[in-house]
């Protein structure tokens, strides 16, 4: 039996795609250390690319839909949505770091002073259960707790991470000049992507087309447009999913009346960014905080929440988030499954615009080979 040459190609295409594929299993310490090899080189490269990408999705409706009407602006249109992109960036973090984070520790704080409160009145709690229960004298020094034990192994434990803090300083120090280093890198590496993505977008398409065939190239060039526009409806409607959320909570919690409605609408604002599990750790964390106020009125939060979350799921999210990726709920559960469990919060937020663009292609090979072996849709009832 002869083959003629295109059999030959792809016989040789299975036999090397093997080859790789066994290398890569029984080589996979190699194989990742070498993945570290590039990360370190070109990783700054990469973390550029991602702040680029993820900066240009509301610069973009800046300068289109904000600036575009005041054409006097011309080549100022770019460098000032760029600045007016930064500064709402920079006002989220000042809500998280500076109104979030502050009240977080001044409960922390409340609810240490408690805990003191309660250690000081724990003799006297002791004291009124054994008369309340006619406790002997034997049964109440039994239960009592050796607090000084306790308090002479915490010192001890303490004073030897202090220790090792102070002897790895210099590392710790080092470390993070290198992540300042390689932020500030990246950053300028996203501001010349930004400012020139339209050349670099034809210098890709030019190179494409110049190592593939034209109908591949046809095929690469519709898929990265197709990847560009899932992950850019993802990313803003998930915004727009968080900020609808967030100001819901801040409303429901200001007419109720509960406690830290400020503080827990940004903390689930920028706790929903996170697909699906994210809106419920916002709910943990403010349900502790108002706990430590009033435990009735935390109840009413988890149950407004459950409300909240209802809607949200059945009404805004379908119509904000949900269209932009058409993926089906379970493959929605899946994504953020594998994605946090292989790179965590980051994952999450890739892996379900990733999982959009393979689900879409998948899906239009499975229509057009059944289109090619003309099987009636009878059968596929």
């Amino acid at each position: 039996m002869e083959f003629n040459k295109k059999q030959t190609k792809g016989i040789l295409r299975i036999i090397f795609i093997s080859i790789l594929f066994y290398f890569l299993l029984k080589e996979f310490g190699i194989v990742l250390s070498g993945l570290k090899y590039l990360w370190g080189v070109f990783g700054v490269f990469a973390i550029g690319g991602a702040m680029a990408f993820v900066i240009n999705v509301p610069m973009t409706f800046v300068e289109k839909k904000l600036l575009n009407r005041f054409k006097k602006l011309k080549k100022a249109k770019r460098p000032l949505a760029f600045v007016i992109t930064l500064l709402m960036v920079v006002f989220v973090v000042y809500l998280v770091m500076f109104i979030a984070v502050p009240e977080l520790a001044s409960t922390l704080q409340m609810l240490i002073a408690e805990l003191q409160k309660l250690y000081d009145r724990l003799p006297q709690i002791v004291a009124d259960l054994a008369a309340k229960y006619n406790l002997t004298e034997e049964t109440v020094n039994s239960l009592q707790i050796e607090w000084s034990n306790i308090s002479a192994t915490v010192i001890k434990a303490v004073q030897s991470i202090a220790s090792g803090v102070i002897a790895s300083s210099t590392s710790l120090i080092t470390g993070l000049v290198n992540i300042i280093t390689q932020f500030i890198l990246a950053f300028i590496f996203c501001i010349y992507i930004l400012f020139s993505k339209e050349k670099l977008g034809r210098g890709c398409k030019k190179l494409i087309y110049a190592l593939f065939k034209e109908n591949t190239a046809d095929g690469i060039v519709d898929v990265l447009h197709m990847a560009n526009r899932t992950f850019t409806n993802f990313l803003s409607g998930q915004c727009l999913e968080a900020v609808i959320l967030g100001s819901m909570f801040i409303v429901a919690m200001t007419v109720f009346r509960m406690p830290y409605a400020l503080l827990v609408g940004v903390l689930i604002m920028v706790t929903a960014l996170i697909p699906i599990v994210g809106a419920f750790i916002g709910c943990a964390v403010g349900a502790f905080l108002i706990l430590m106020i009033n435990p009735m009125q935390a109840v009413w939060f988890v149950i407004m929440f459950l409300i909240i979350q209802q809607i949200e799921g059945n009404v805004i999210y379908p119509k904000v988030v949900g269209n932009s990726v058409g993926l089906p709920p379970i493959l929605v559960f899946a994504a953020v499954i594998v994605g946090g469990n292989l790179f965590g919060v980051a994952g999450m937020l890739v892996f379900i615009p990733l999982t959009s663009v393979c689900f879409t292609i998948a899906k239009a090979v499975v229509e057009l080979r059944i289109e090619q072996k003309k099987i009636s849709k009878e059968k596929l009832k």
